[in-house]
């Protein structure tokens, strides 16, 4: 007899930004994105379409949400990126941390 391990799923969360949340500071989307997280999300989906231009510091927020995600088997995924935020996150090497979906 083996004994089987059974995980639920994933808990995945669809966060879409825009440029509103970037304008009014990160802090909140910062929280909300750790609100997420400690309620168990493993794998978070950023839909970026609604944005211009990705910041330092919202890559730097992404990534904190990256580090939590990973320890857990998941990660973030950044949806309908730009080709400039896709030039931008290839030029940096975080095409190869984040999966990245381009618009």
């Amino acid at each position: 007899m083996t004994d089987a391990i059974h995980s639920p799923l994933p808990q995945k969360a669809i966060v879409t930004i825009s440029d509103a949340d970037l304008g009014s500071g990160l802090t909140a989307l910062r929280w909300r994105l750790r609100g997420l997280v400690n309620e168990g999300a493993c794998l978070v989906v950023i839909d970026v379409s609604d944005i211009g231009e990705m910041s330092s510091t919202l890559l730097a927020a992404l990534l904190d949400t990256h580090r939590v995600c990973r320890r857990r088997g998941g990660g973030v995924v950044i949806r309908h990126a730009s080709r400039k935020m896709t030039d931008v996150l290839r030029r940096t090497g975080l095409d190869r941390v984040f999966d990245v979906e381009a618009a």
